[in-house]
């Protein structure tokens, strides 16, 4: 792995291994070289000296670059994890299994929340168009959700996981225990009631406004990758969707948007209901479990929500941090936690490698993203005191 440090004699010089871990000392995103490579100098040394005939053929590191980066590696992370589904399939195929415990013979029941769910023209991850839909009766929908489910295509499976879960459960109950892991990740992740609300120290999702976003108007379906360009309509090889980052729009002065604006992380569409959503089928047909499996399936929640464009990681992993630690999101009335097991367990806006698991960290394609990439993923979570 090679990076660039300042220099002041040459401008910046290549070195070899994380400058983190070289120089042992708070480094920052400095310079951008003409063709785009980032150059990092240390905290102390002044942040621009652009008078200087040695910095002529740099561009300034600024809050505008900042963020266009965050967009490009949200996007690029999710395409490549996408591109080695074999870091998240063992917890994705754990909740595949409990969902086909779920729906058993009620292969009826299922196919019609199939059809009504994963059939249409602009979602993302579909199983088909809505003209596809019409020629299958639920038999067959469910026949070829199943199919899916044995693939390797994580926005579909991912697409029919939340559907059963979150649709079929409502006319064909879980068995106790399952519903019992339902309801109280529901309670934790999006309060349906004031009085649930009232138990914990937050109120996220009482409305769209509270969420830092309203809805706007226009959006149309592109083939723009992730998260990039908002707004942009593009015929092209992607899947053609609507993206929640063109369908919602931020609320100005909302505590959300003042959050993201302070730590110059990017707004997508708020904080996301749809994770909450998933995080209760990973729960109820996976595990409870929030190691190595959890950040698995929270890396597939990615791949498919941050790959179709509709949030950002700080929308979803603010979410799913309130899942993390012994007891999820503190009661009013609950006991200390401590320090220590505070800053263990937290997530930190803007950073990203305490959420992703193992199994993608440790290899060889994400040291390459994260090489092209460190100012972001190694050191993003500070972005905001400087930028």
């Amino acid at each position: 792995m090679k990076y660039l440090m300042r220099d002041e004699s040459a401008g910046f010089k290549e070195i070899n291994g994380e400058p983190l871990d070289r120089y042992k000392k708070p480094l920052r995103p400095w310079a951008l070289t003409g063709d785009g490579r980032v150059v990092y100098s240390e905290w102390d040394w002044q942040l621009r000296s652009w008078d200087k005939a040695v910095f002529i053929s740099l561009n300034e590191y600024n809050k505008t670059v900042s963020q266009t980066r965050r967009r490009e590696f949200e996007t690029a992370l999710a395409r490549d994890a996408s591109a080695h589904p074999e870091c998240v399939k063992q917890s994705v195929d754990m909740v595949s299994q409990g969902l086909r415990a779920y729906v058993g013979t009620m292969a009826d029941e299922a196919g019609d929340v199939i059809k009504k769910r994963c059939y249409n023209n602009t979602g993302s991850g579909r199983l088909g168009t809505l003209d596809q839909q019409k020629t299958l009766n639920a038999a067959e929908a469910w026949e070829a959700a199943k199919n899916q489910l044995n693939g390797s295509d994580i926005p579909k499976i991912i697409g029919i996981q939340t559907a059963i879960a979150n649709v079929m459960s409502r006319t064909v109950p879980f068995e106790p225990n399952q519903q019992a892991i339902y309801k109280d990740t529901a309670v934790k992740v999006a309060p349906a009631s004031s009085d649930e609300q009232k138990r914990y120290l937050y109120d996220w999702f009482s409305s769209d406004a509270t969420r830092g976003r309203v809805k706007g108007g226009g959006a149309q379906a592109t083939s723009v990758p992730g998260i990039t360009s908002p707004g942009v309509v593009m015929v092209g090889t992607e899947e053609a969707r609507i993206r929640g980052t063109d369908e919602w729009k931020r609320v100005e002065g909302s505590s959300f948007v003042k959050g993201v604006d302070t730590r110059n992380l990017v707004f997508g569409a708020g904080r996301s209901g749809t994770t909450g959503e998933l995080l209760k089928t990973y729960r109820a047909f996976g595990s409870t479990d929030t190691g190595e499996m959890f950040k698995q399936y929270l890396l597939a929640i990615v791949i498919y929500l941050v790959g179709g464009g509709h949030h950002t990681c700080h929308e979803i992993f603010c979410v799913a941090n309130l899942l993390m630690g012994a007891d999820g999101p503190a009661e009013k009335d609950a006991a200390p936690t401590s320090v220590a097991t505070l800053a263990r367990d937290a997530y930190v806006p803007g950073g990203y490698l305490k959420y992703l698991p193992d199994s993608y960290i440790n290899t060889p394609h994400f040291e390459l993203l994260m090489e092209k990439y460190y100012d972001i993923a190694k050191i993003g979570h500070l972005h905001g005191t400087f930028a």
